[in-house]
């Protein structure tokens, strides 16, 4: 919203690029994308699990945030293309965050009922 008042009023310059200024790779997906998110996802559950939830809020964030606003400053900005290569991004990292998460919570409980032993019918 705020990109779309800066350029209604002409606080936005005609020539801004949103990639500019070392945040393009906030627009494509590679291999750290997926690392990242990935890491945040284990991060998360484990911080949840032990308690610790500000750092589950710390490692989403880091994952969501800058791609859903670069995303809603090209979107603003008419630059359609870096807004769908955020899009992308910011799916990736839900995706990669939601299954390492599951996994995470599937290894932990699998070594719960492990260390209980074999269950038993009385």
């Amino acid at each position: 919203m705020l990109t779309l008042v800066l350029e209604v009023t002409g606080w936005l310059d005609d020539d801004f690029r949103v990639g500019e200024g070392g945040i393009g790779s906030l627009a494509t997906v590679d291999v750290s994308t997926v690392g990242v998110a990935a890491a945040a996802g284990v991060a998360a559950l484990l911080a949840f699990e032990t308690r610790a939830c500000a750092a589950v809020g710390v490692a989403i964030s880091v994952t969501t945030i800058p791609a859903a606003t670069y995303m809603g400053v090209a979107a603003g900005s008419h630059h359609l293309s870096d807004a769908s290569g955020a899009l992308a991004v910011l799916g990736i990292n839900l995706a990669a965050m939601l299954t390492t998460g599951t996994a995470t919570l599937a290894v932990q409980r699998g070594r719960k009922s492990s260390a209980a032993g074999p269950a038993t019918w009385d």
